[in-house]
């Protein structure tokens, strides 16, 4: 049995915003809408080993979210009055958890 990791996430979360975009179909056509949740998530700078240095921008910022709840790519992230997208994605569900790297949106 693969040890739960959650309860360490959990105790180290804050809540942040996570903005996710989704099609719904409404009068008939497909229509891009944005739901806001509020997710428990641990947020510290990206570690530098895990970001491509042929896709990084240097002019913005970059943090690793450790989330007890599904993230996705393009997921936005509001930490501290700044947006980033989610741009790489690593599924530890098995262990209760979520991981990724996100970019800062200017």
């Amino acid at each position: 049995m693969l040890p739960k990791l959650n309860s360490v996430i959990d105790k180290f979360s804050q809540v942040v915003t996570l903005n996710r975009t989704t099609e719904q179909i409404i009068n008939h056509f497909p229509t891009e809408v944005e739901e806001a949740l509020e997710i428990k998530a641990v947020i510290q700078p990206a570690d530098k080993e895990k970001l491509t240095l042929d896709n990084i921008n240097y002019s913005l910022k970059y943090i690793q979210i450790n989330a007890l709840d599904e993230i996705k790519i393009n997921d936005k992230i509001k930490y501290k009055n700044t947006y980033y997208r989610v741009i790489s994605l690593s599924d530890f569900s098995d262990y209760g958890y979520y991981e990724g790297v996100g970019e800062e949106i200017k």
